[in-house]
């Protein structure tokens, strides 16, 4: 528990440390009039990679929810740049977590 909050701490404190990552939380982001950069890109697998982390503990009985962790998920993936990545990639993930998070997301 204590190291995937580490973590969890570490993925995100890149947001405060990494200017060019100030689009990622941005609503009003046009990923087709200025594309996703690749240190965006990478932040946002990183990010998506600790949900699907999360998500395995969640459905093992961890430490959060699985209600509580879809609310998370419906939030970070309804900004442009994060969906725009889910998009791109979701065809590698594991199934049974796309499933997931697309019923989140509805």
């Amino acid at each position: 528990m204590l190291t995937l909050s580490e973590h969890h701490r570490n993925l995100w404190a890149v947001l405060t440390q990494k200017p060019e990552l100030e689009r990622i939380f941005q609503t009003d982001v046009d990923a087709l009039k200025c594309p996703i950069t690749v240190v965006e890109e990478v932040f946002l697998n990183e990010a998506i990679v600790q949900f699907l982390t999360g998500w395995r503990i969640a459905t093992a009985g961890g430490i959060t929810t699985v209600r509580e962790l879809a609310a998370d998920m419906r939030g970070f993936f309804s900004l442009p740049l994060p969906r725009a990545v889910w998009e791109k990639t979701k065809t590698t993930r594991n199934e049974r977590f796309v499933e997931f998070v697309e019923r989140a997301l509805k």
